[in-house]
């Protein structure tokens, strides 16, 4: 397996992509065709299984954008599976301490580093053309994502530990959650918030480590020029809302 989106992460680009959360698999294959650099499909919120999800990203694996998945938690049958459905990378919730990074490690690696089991999931399509997919389980370790999330001012206070533990390849800062947790909910802009982003984005480069946020329209340059290599933003839901609402609203002065 090749993965793309980490390619263009160690070559130090920027990439960008949004979340799906509704359970429209046209939806994801619509975002899919927008040249987004990936996509991620969100298991912990919203009602998203597990069978939805490998449909989305066989659906997402035809196109050039590259398919990832959000677990609910850091939890060893939820991250096989998850990492089953064929997604080429995934994001774990609430990492606030150096132990939880390692389980993450661990649970999302194949032996010897982690306790992956060797299943025959969608990754592998099943078992099916098995001669075509050998290399799925040499190279799985080294290019699918680990994605950590950063969402509370504890996960700030560890993050020099928690990046130390080798496997992880991108901290996600959750700026709205991590504002929540500092007592100033919904102030992104907050210097403490901006002041704990650049902690991260430090300690980021100290390991080695790619730095991502939540982002949006407007915001891009700034993120990007404090350091923040995986963007994500948007939610295919509120796009789909803005979208119509803007129409209803011109047809409503009109009418």
């Amino acid at each position: 397996m090749k993965n793309t989106l980490k390619e263009k992460l160690e070559q130090g680009k920027a990439v960008f992509g949004s979340f799906v959360v509704t359970n429209g698999l046209d939806n994801a294959e619509i975002m899919a065709h927008t040249g987004a650099d990936c996509l991620m499909i969100d298991g912990e919120h919203g009602s998203m299984d597990l069978e939805t999800a490998g449909k989305m990203i066989s659906v997402i694996r035809n196109t050039k954008t590259t398919p990832l998945l959000r677990v609910a938690n850091n939890d060893i049958a939820l991250v096989k599976r998850g990492l089953d459905t064929g997604a080429h990378g995934l994001m774990i919730p609430l990492i606030n301490t150096r132990e939880e990074a390692e389980k993450a490690v661990q649970y999302s690696k194949y032996p010897p580093v982690g306790v992956r089991g060797m299943g025959l999931g969608r990754a592998v399509l099943f078992g099916a053309k098995a001669d075509e997919y050998t290399d799925y389980f040499a190279k799985a370790n080294d290019e699918v994502l680990l994605i950590v999330q950063v969402e509370h001012y504890t996960a700030v206070e560890n993050i020099d530990e928690i990046l130390s533990v080798p496997g992880i390849d991108i901290a996600f800062v959750g700026p709205m959650d991590l504002s929540t947790s500092m007592g100033i909910s919904g102030q992104l802009d907050h210097p403490d918030v901006i002041k704990n982003c650049e902690k991260v984005i430090e300690a980021c480069r100290k390991h080695n480590v790619v730095p991502g946020t939540m982002t949006w329209a407007g915001a891009m340059k700034k993120h990007m020029d404090m350091g923040f290599k995986f963007l994500l933003g948007g939610i295919d839901g509120i796009i789909l809302y803005n979208g119509m609402r803007q129409l209803v609203d011109e047809f409503s002065k009109e009418a």
